[in-house]
């Protein structure tokens, strides 16, 4: 999926704008939302893949007809996701998600619920109570904006969507995002004092304070935990500016192969704190890495493993298997599941492409073609292989297949006995 491709399609698109308003909710669909789910590779004149007017087994009567969902798409023919499409002229889409809300918690196999007027995009899924949309949505994406966050809908293309991905790329950002606020609302005091709340966390650690914490032992530690945090707060700032000084002064003309794998200098929250709009810290899922778990995802899915089903102990039975993806600074993983069973990580950006298992060499000697090169291990992956490109990942599907079966073997022996 290219991202420009879609760029290409939302410019195309704003030109038909002017000739679609004042038609209704139809002529928005057909001339603003249709083109661009081709765009993500649907198969939009198959209504098996993309249904206008779809009736979905919950639909009720009324004013003596069903009612129905504006589109909904279905993979490998289960709905997986709906769409609320209002008329371009609805410039306000605030308030307009309780119809889709009550189609989406209505249909377990959706996952994805998009509001959109044909310009902008408002993309939902449950990071809250499973099949429960949340009230919010996770993305917004509108295609007459500069940043119009195309990024983000090329996740959503039929090759590379992922149930489980999404819902793990959603629940990140609305997670962090409020923990980054409430972080920041107690750590960069300025002119304010720290709250109750976050002095009486700290007092309750028994190495910090051991006596009662009461009304006046918080008002005596207020300035005392408020020079603490400044303390901390300006070493943190001073370590990440030596850092970023140590690291512009690094000669940047012959790089290390190992670069683009190091592990950052500096952590996460100095980072926050020094420059939030650093951009280079920042993970940003590209291309070509998409383009690698659209490989590796076909890969998996045109095999007998896809079929089987993996061993969740947190729900403590067998579930459907479902491949997803996370991307991180370091690496961009691929995963059954839940991200901690991941199978094959990739490194698409890097001066020396890899893609990783979690196998011995001694497993893949029968299975990797003479042509490629095993590298040393990583702390990221106990073997890698060089590739040139991604379209390499073709090539190498023996190996992405023994490794997802190891997985797979691996977490039905984890099954405990029944007792």
């Amino acid at each position: 999926m290219s991202i420009e491709r879609l760029k290409q399609t939302a410019d195309q698109l704003m030109t038909r704008v002017p000739s679609v308003r004042g038609r209704g909710e139809e002529a928005t669909k057909q001339a603003l939302v249709v083109p661009m789910l081709q765009a993500l590779d649907y198969d939009v004149w198959n209504p098996a893949e993309v249904c206008p007017e779809y009736e979905a087994d919950f639909a009720i009567k009324k004013a003596g007809q069903k009612e129905k969902v504006d589109l909904a798409i279905s993979i490998h023919g289960v709905a997986k996701i709906y769409f609320e499409v209002k008329s371009v002229d609805t410039v306000n889409l605030d308030g307009h998600e309780g119809q889709l809300a009550r189609y989406f918690n209505s249909t377990p196999s959706v996952t994805l619920g998009i509001l959109t007027n044909g310009i902008e995009w408002r993309f939902f899924t449950d990071t809250g109570d499973p099949n429960i949309m949340d009230s919010l949505p996770f993305h917004i994406v509108r295609i007459d904006a500069v940043e119009q966050g195309l990024d983000v809908m090329a996740r959503f293309a039929r090759g590379v969507f992922s149930t489980e991905a999404i819902r793990e790329y959603a629940t990140e950002l609305r997670y962090t995002a409020k923990i980054a606020s409430f972080l920041r609302g107690e750590l960069d005091l300025k002119d304010k004092e720290p709250s109750e709340q976050f002095i009486r966390w700290i007092l309750k650690n028994e190495e910090i304070y051991s006596g009662i914490v009461n009304g006046n032992v918080v008002e005596r530690f207020r300035p005392i935990v408020k020079n603490g945090l400044t303390r901390v707060v300006r070493d943190i700032v001073r370590r990440s500016v030596v850092a970023l000084d140590s690291e512009a002064a690094t000669p940047s003309s012959q790089p290390s192969p190992l670069a683009p794998e190091a592990a950052p200098t500096t952590s996460p929250l100095m980072i926050e704190v020094a420059d939030t709009s650093e951009p280079s810290r920042q993970v940003v899922t590209t291309d070509r890495e998409l383009r690698a778990f659209e490989i590796v995802k076909s890969i998996f899915e045109s095999s007998e493993h896809s079929k089987q089903l993996i061993f969740d102990p947190t729900l403590r039975k067998d579930i459907p298997i479902e491949i997803a993806y996370k991307d991180t600074t370091a690496y961009f993983g691929i995963y059954l599941n839940k991200p901690s069973f991941w199978f094959c990580r990739i490194l698409a950006e890097g001066r020396r492409p890899w893609i990783g298992f979690d196998l011995k060499r001694e497993d893949i000697q029968h299975l990797l073609p003479h042509e490629f090169a095993i590298m040393e291990p990583s702390a990221f992956s106990n073997l890698r292989i060089q590739i040139n490109s991604v379209e390499d990942i073709q090539r190498l599907s023996p190996l992405i297949l023994e490794a997802a079966g190891r997985l797979i073997q691996d977490r039905k022996r984890a099954i405990p006995d029944p007792v």
